[in-house]
């Protein structure tokens, strides 16, 4: 068994990676007590998602987990240790990895797609919540920390391949992703496919930026609003 242990950061950013229904007690009903006595606690119901959850409701819940996901990127920018934001970086990439692998293996097994009727049973539901949030955290992680995600994704000879499909699965989904989620699935596509780019697509995260237009050319361009998909510094919403 291994000894290996998380840092309490480390647990929750776990936790938020395989956790989408955790806070369902919104949408209980007086069958859920808010509060039970401990000698209770067998006879409360298991939530069946399958009878709480359909796409209208999902897509709500979808919509808060992405303001989970924003809250994250601002907590890793804050963090000024390189080797402790690699490290969370690398635990957070590593368990997205694994998840698009799993759940996306459960989803082509049972023909789930946007075009087909929403999951009814919890193991599918589970499936295609957990697909689509880490495609999207993906998203803000890669276009956030572009070169620090690179470094981790390395060692990961399909991840190109296997995230391409991923968004493009994911951003069929219009019934239920949001108009800034369609957008950053978008934006990942050019970030991760030199051959997808437009020609004004800029990453400003980047550590560098390879240029060799003169600084004439800069002067020109810098008096010319930017037309276009772009990622701006200013604002961490996408």
């Amino acid at each position: 068994m291994s000894s290996k242990t998380h840092s309490s950061m480390e647990c929750l950013f776990i936790l938020l990676l395989t956790s989408t229904f955790a806070g369902l007690s919104d949408l209980r009903t007086n069958t859920f007590p808010i509060l039970v006595d401990a000698k209770d606690v067998e006879k409360v119901p298991e939530l069946d998602l399958s009878k709480m959850i359909n796409e209208n409701v999902y897509s709500k819940i979808f919509v808060r987990k992405r303001e989970e996901h924003k809250l994250l990127v601002k907590h890793l920018q804050s963090i000024d240790d390189y080797g402790k934001r690699y490290k969370l970086m690398k635990i957070g990439i590593d368990e997205i990895i694994r998840i698009i692998r799993e759940e996306g293996g459960k989803l082509r097994g049972n023909n789930i797609t946007s075009e087909s009727e929403f999951p009814k049973l919890q193991e599918l539901i589970n499936a295609l919540a957990q697909f689509l949030e880490n495609t999207c955290l993906f998203g803000e992680m890669v276009l956030h920390f572009p070169d620090m995600s690179y470094r981790i994704l390395k060692t990961v000879s399909d991840w190109r391949t296997l995230m391409t499909d991923a968004l493009n699965y994911s951003k069929a989904f219009v019934q239920i992703l949001d108009e800034k989620s369609i957008e950053l699935l978008s934006l990942l596509n050019q970030e991760i496919n030199e051959d997808q780019r437009t020609s004004d697509y800029v990453n400003p995260y980047r550590e560098t930026v390879p240029s060799t237009e003169s600084s004439k050319d800069k002067q020109k361009k810098k008096s010319k609003p930017k037309k276009g998909p772009a990622l701006s510094p200013a604002k961490t919403e996408l």
